[in-house]
């Protein structure tokens, strides 16, 4: 029976993840018709994605701690309710404040369901299986983005905004009902040990971050999550189009496609977790040493590059990110369940704070460049801009890669 009982259970987690990657990118969907609905400028409407994304940061290293208390069960469904709260308010908000507390609460619910599905993941297989699983399930749960990007914008063109955000805000209810009443933590809920305490759970992730092995699964998902984030929730757009002066249907294609190459990519990886655990470094190494040396390829090129060659990039920066759930198979390796929770929640912070960094250097720079060619006549968003702003993930993630080589020595002494 408990045999039969873990897909279901372990679905059950993964449509959640699906449900809320859809509600996070719902209104990337939506900002143009959010732009109409509240007369904003584009300043003002991009405040919609930082809250969402602030309140999704801050709470990881909570979510995790009460993950450790509460168990996968009980968060995934108050995160599921918590989105789909925010939702409606999104729904029938007519100010941008109000949408931005609906985009709040979205953040903040999503904040409570990634790691718990990993959680989950763990509680009802091990070994191999796990691997495997946190692989494919982590990287399918993007598919979250096609669903945003179709059916609910099909709803939205269709319905308007009232209703097409209320549907979606309805569904995240159910998933989240349904999950509090079908989910089960562990196949025998009695033999699980979970700290006494919030104040153990806190003294269990000081333990955890001490580990050389929580750290170098923290510098594996900065190093490799962070440079396909920056591009499709950013830049990607502004330097496809006014940078190298692609049509606006191509460099949608190239961020859109970023989701099913990583998809695939994800496939190869649970299979090297899985079967081939002692090539996890090389894999790391090897991809991100290739994204790397795609960018030096593309932003030397004199000019506008072929589109041949940006296609390079970026599916040598779309190999690169699912990569990122190497990390959580590191921490199922070498962290003890009953501090797992808090410990993947630090360690999903290692993307957000490399991708937060990259997106304001590149900013930075523009900005600078700009200034500096002042009365030439050149655009903000020029190629020559962009060349020298996007230096920065050499940077970043040449840094994270240096520190995930020093702490993976440091585990394997």
């Amino acid at each position: 029976m408990l045999k039969r009982s873990a897909p279901i259970v372990v679905g059950l987690g993964a449509i959640a993840y699906v449900s809320a990657v859809t509600q996070r990118s719902s209104m990337g969907v939506a900002s143009l018709v959010a732009s109409d609905r509240f007369h904003t400028n584009a300043q003002q409407l991009a405040s919609l994605a930082v809250v969402q994304i602030i309140a999704y940061a801050v709470m990881q290293v909570p979510v995790g701690l009460l993950l450790d208390r509460f168990g996968s069960r009980r968060l995934l469904a108050f995160g599921a309710i918590a989105m789909g709260v925010g939702q409606y308010v999104v729904a029938f908000s007519s100010v941008l404040p109000e949408a931005a507390l609906g985009r709040f609460l979205v953040g903040f619910g999503d904040a409570f369901t990634f790691i718990s599905m990993i959680r989950l993941i763990n509680g009802w297989y091990h070994g191999r299986r796990a691997s495997q699983l946190q692989q494919w399930l982590g990287n399918a749960g993007q598919l979250g983005q096609v669903v945003s990007a179709v059916p609910f914008a099909f709803l939205l063109h269709l319905s308007g905004w009232q209703k097409a955000f209320t549907v979606w805000a309805t569904i995240a209810l159910i998933i989240g009902v349904v999950s509090f009443l079908v989910i089960r933590d562990e196949p025998n809920p009695e033999s699980v040990h979970r700290p006494a305490s919030l104040k153990e759970s806190f003294a269990l992730l000081r333990q955890s971050v001490g580990f050389a092995s929580t750290r170098m699964a923290f510098w594996t998902h900065f190093s490799t999550q962070s440079t396909v984030t920056v591009l499709v929730l950013l830049w990607g757009v502004p330097f496809l189009e006014e940078g190298e002066g692609l049509p606006k249907n191509l460099a949608l294609a190239m961020l859109s496609s970023t989701v099913f190459i990583g998809v695939g990519a994800g496939i190869c990886y649970g299979f090297i977790c899985s079967h081939l655990p002692q090539f996890r470094r090389r894999t790391i190494l090897s991809v991100v040493l290739l994204m790397l040396g795609s960018w030096a390829f593309l932003l030397s090129w004199p000019g506008h590059a072929p589109a041949w060659a940006i296609w390079i990039t970026i599916v040598c920066t779309a190999i690169a990110s699912p990569s990122s759930m190497i990390a959580f198979d590191y921490s199922r390796q070498y962290i003890p369940k009953r501090q797992l929770g808090a410990s993947n929640g630090f360690i999903n912070i290692g993307g957000f704070v490399a991708s937060l960094t990259m997106m304001y250097l590149v900013g930075l720079f523009l900005d600078l460049h700009h200034g500096l060619v002042a009365g030439t006549g050149e655009a903000l968003y020029s190629i020559d801009g962009f060349r020298i702003s996007l230096c920065c993930i050499f940077a970043v993630v040449g840094f994270g890669l240096w520190r995930y080589v020093v702490n993976e020595a440091a585990t394997t002494e």
